[in-house]
């Protein structure tokens, strides 16, 4: 199952707190780019005193921005040209795509047969935006039986998650990434007690921030695609107060969901 067009309500990055030696004004560059798409998105998140403005090169002329809170838990996706704002948790809009098939109630039908997850420590890894990582990798395996309109498909998928890691460094959170990610096994995350599982397995494996996750998906029909999601730059470009308010006379507005595509 290629996934190049993904729709989401928005795009998101939600910015934390740096580990202890790093200033409370902060910024970095990100990018995530599929193997079947030149463009890929680059975006610069710039934060204070862990509040964030998050700012992605635009191709669909929207000029949307995010807002994150600094507890990493709320983000506000801003929209100039509307007027409008739209908050949500960060949680559930990093698992905007399991939640939504799970909803989907009668008209789909999933069922998860079986899966597996292997990991391993591979020791140094690369320098990446100028720091020293350490590499490793999770590997998951599973079954699952989707069905609509009576009929019944199994799918099979290894989904390879390589994680370069600096396990001092805790950037923002990254709740975008995390929607990347998790595209890639969003149908066995239906499946609480797989979606809990997963998240155990890469916390107790990976420590700090990932700066860079490459992810490659196996179809049981022998397809492969690689999705590369990486930080290129960590700096020191400043947001300013007024940068990180909804502006005075926007409009509220909730359920705002599936108007905006990001294409990987």
């Amino acid at each position: 199952m290629r996934r190049s067009l993904f729709p989401l309500s928005a795009l998101v990055l939600a910015a934390g707190i740096l580990s202890a030696q790093q200033p409370s004004t902060y910024s970095y560059d990100f990018r995530a780019k599929g193997d079947h798409d030149m463009d890929g998105i680059i975006g610069t998140v710039r934060v204070s005193n862990g509040r964030a403005r998050i700012d992605v090169q635009d191709r669909n002329g929207d000029e949307q921005y995010l807002l994150v809170s600094a507890d990493g838990e709320m983000v506000t996706i801003v929209k100039p040209h509307d007027r409008t704002y739209t908050e949500f948790n960060s949680d559930d809009f990093a698992h905007i795509a399991s939640t939504g098939l799970r909803a989907a109630g009668k008209v789909v039908t999933m069922k998860l047969r079986d899966s597996n997850f292997e990991t391993e420590r591979l020791g140094a890894g690369e320098k990446i935006a100028g720091r020293a990582t350490q590499h490793a990798r999770v590997t998951e395996h599973w079954t699952m039986e989707v069905g609509a309109m009576g009929f019944t498909t199994p799918v099979r998928q290894t989904v390879e998650m390589e994680y370069f890691y600096d396990p001092t460094l805790r950037l923002a959170r990254n709740p975008l990434m995390e929607i990347i990610s998790s595209a890639m096994t969003f149908l066995p995350s239906t499946d609480v007690e797989f979606a809990a599982r997963a998240d155990s397995v890469r916390h107790s494996l990976v420590r700090g921030t990932p700066l860079r996750t490459v992810i490659t998906e196996r179809e049981d029909n022998g397809r492969e695609s690689r999705t590369v999601l990486e930080v290129t730059r960590i700096g020191s470009d400043r947001v300013g107060e007024a940068e990180l308010k909804v502006p005075a006379g926007y409009t509220r507005k909730d359920g705002d969901l599936g108007r905006f595509k990001v294409k990987i």
